[in-house]
């Protein structure tokens, strides 16, 4: 029960993203007088999922595998997932549309500047980690034994 509930407390940065973002478009309808608004929102978004999957991955390696990733991977696979939600999140927009005859994605170029700040949130997680494991002294892979 308290492995699930600290499972859990990894989901509260992007719940709290999207929760800011449906009160901001659907109740304050501020994407009427800030159209580009939801520029900072996917950002955010990408930031918040590679925030969260870096913690996944960080109780992975305490709790499961029991020993640390390489360095390298882990950054790949935080942006990796990042960027497969950032898709993800486009196809369920486009399902929606299609279901609901409603416009979310306004165009091809705005999905791709969607995913494309996804994945720039990823990126600055990956690189603010990047930059710990360096300062760290973790740059390189698994620790040695012996």
């Amino acid at each position: 029960m308290k492995q699930t509930s600290e499972v859990a407390s990894f989901f509260i940065f992007p719940m709290l993203v999207f929760l800011i973002h449906l009160i901001a478009s659907k109740i304050l309808n501020l994407y009427l007088l800030f159209p580009n608004m939801d520029i900072p929102f996917h950002y955010l978004g990408g930031l918040s999922i590679a925030y969260t999957s870096a913690q996944i991955l960080s109780h992975l390696e305490k709790k499961i595998i029991t020993t640390r990733l390489n360095r390298m991977i882990f950054l790949a696979l935080i942006l990796s997932l990042t960027a497969t939600a950032a898709v993800f999140w486009e196809f369920a927009e486009f399902i929606g549309d299609q279901l609901f005859h409603t416009n979310i994605q306004v165009s091809l170029a705005n999905t791709m500047q969607d995913q494309f700040l996804g994945v720039l949130g990823g990126m600055t997680v990956v690189l603010i980690y990047w930059k710990m494991f360096h300062r760290a002294g973790l740059s390189q892979s698994l620790p040695k034994k012996g």
